[in-house]
């Protein structure tokens, strides 16, 4: 049963660029840049989370290559899992992926092996699988 929805959370939480073109299966669009994209506009996505980015003085860092996305990874982790709010977002994203809605991580880096929205996305994910075993401890006490 966990495999089924593992397999649900990377079709239902997908990450891709601002600069990619809408598409059906996108679902609720979030923009999760500390910055507003060049040349964007509101339509192109639903909501905006500035809290789900780096922090301003991080980002800088790692776009001056003062330090490289390893190091970035690691304290932007540190950053996210100390703050409510972003866990709190996240795990409002596992809820309504949960039950069944999709949702698009948007940044505007092209490549998303040095980006910030596959932490974010793998953040969501922990809290989903949390929502999934009290599911199932929920299901193993019924029978």
């Amino acid at each position: 049963m966990v495999y089924y929805f593992l397999i649900m959370v990377i079709i239902m939480i997908k990450t891709k660029s601002i600069y990619d073109s809408i598409e059906n299966s996108d679902g609720t669009r979030i923009l999760i840049t500390r910055y507003w994209p060049r040349g964007i506009k509101k339509e192109k996505f639903d909501k905006w989370y500035k809290d789900l980015s780096p922090s301003k003085n991080l980002l800088k860092d790692y776009k001056k290559g003062r330090i490289d996305f390893q190091l970035f990874q690691r304290l932007f982790r540190d950053e996210i899992i100390k703050n409510k709010n972003v866990i709190d977002i996240c795990q409002n994203i596992a809820k309504e992926v949960f039950n069944g809605k999709e949702f698009t991580l948007l940044c505007y880096e092209k490549d998303e092996s040095n980006c910030h929205r596959k932490l974010i996305r793998k953040l969501c994910e922990e809290e989903l699988l949390k929502l999934i075993k009290v599911e199932q401890n929920i299901k193993k006490s019924v029978e």
